[in-house]
């Protein structure tokens, strides 16, 4: 009997059926969307790099390395270890080729396409709510219930979060009009981002998890996992957006990675990190497996941690930023004077 999987295989000599192979590609590349879309990203903003900005911004090429190891890290994991995968060294093969052969073909063909920034900036708010629906599409086929973990609680999350850097004074985000929400700071499409951004590192570690005992044992490391994943992906994403001016760093934060200042990358950590170790102990306090289903019981236990998750992550990033910093540091600097203003205000 033949084997039915959904990983990429290559069909037996003599028996190429080119319907049967790319069917079975769709199917593996649906079931583990959202670690393919660090795949997608990767080169979506690489041929972004090379053709849409003008000047081209070359010099940011490498930085696919980041979201694509993430996914080169869960397919070489997959590989390995997946008891459905059937054809293993054909699996490992494919996505790893994929990895460095077409980023490789766009360096060395593409052709200038120069947008506005204006455009660029449309082009990632609405590329942002088109990734959330095809997640919201894969969560309501496999557990429902995620769409109210990653765009209900999440969302709430991360809302808080982006309108809150905005309100301390970090950055700003008034060249993103398209979704722009009256009374709120931030624009809808990044604070749905921070939506997709969690599943989809939710979704590769919890497939790590499955087949990593040692990380499915620590939900530290595992939400350091889930941190490192999301912010690999920044490390791709912010210098890009910043090039566009999709926000606008205040300008006492000195640039530490193509423009970006490093408090952003350190937010990302504290910030996603608490996040995930909250779900990770939850998961264990309630007896919920990877990716499986949440109660609305548990889902609404979930959006009442979210105060105390975001004090948790507060926490992280004062006690970072003071480390990396030192207490007279820029974002010291910028804490304190929000501070003084709230205090000017209330007499």
């Amino acid at each position: 009997m033949r084997s039915i999987t959904g990983e990429l295989q290559v069909a037996r000599p003599g028996a190429l059926d080119v319907r049967s192979i790319l069917s079975r590609a769709g199917r593996e590349v649906w079931l583990h969307f959202p670690a393919w879309l660090f795949f997608f990203y990767g080169c979506l903003l690489l041929n972004t790099e090379l053709t849409n900005l003008d000047p081209p911004r070359g010099e940011l090429a490498y930085t696919a390395i980041f979201p694509l190891s993430v996914f080169a890290l869960y397919y070489a994991v997959r590989a390995a270890r997946a008891p459905e995968v059937a054809r293993r060294s054909a699996l490992l093969t494919a996505t790893l080729g994929l990895c460095l052969v077409l980023p490789l073909l766009n360096l060395a063909y593409h052709r200038p396409s120069p947008l506005s920034l204006a455009s660029l900036r449309l082009v990632y708010e609405l590329s942002t709510f088109a990734w959330a629906a095809l997640l919201v599409a894969h969560a309501a086929r496999r557990h429902p219930s995620h769409i109210g973990l990653f765009f209900g609680v999440a969302l709430v999350y991360g809302a808080m979060l982006e309108n809150g850097g905005i309100v301390l004074g970090f950055f700003s985000e008034h060249q993103l009009d398209a979704t722009r929400l009256p009374l709120l700071k931030a624009p809808l499409a990044t604070m749905v981002g921070w939506c997709v951004v969690l599943y989809m590192a939710s979704f590769v570690v919890w497939g790590l998890r499955r087949h990593l005992p040692w990380l499915r044992r620590s939900a530290l490391l595992s939400a350091l996992a889930v941190g490192a994943a999301a912010t690999l992906l920044d490390l791709q994403l912010d210098p890009l957006a910043s090039a566009a001016g999709c926000w606008v760093w205040h300008d006492s934060l000195p640039p530490a990675f193509h423009g970006v200042p490093m408090v952003n990358f350190v937010a990302w950590m504290c910030a996603i990190t608490p996040f995930a170790y909250v779900m990770f102990r939850y998961q264990q306090r309630a007896g919920i497996p990877d990716g499986a289903q949440w109660t609305g019981r548990q889902l609404a236990f979930a959006l009442l941690l979210v105060p105390a998750t975001l004090g948790l992550a507060a926490l992280a990033f004062i006690a970072a930023m003071g480390l990396a910093e030192g207490i007279d540091g820029p974002s010291w600097t910028l804490l304190n004077a929000f501070t003084d203003g709230v205090l000017a205000k209330l007499g």
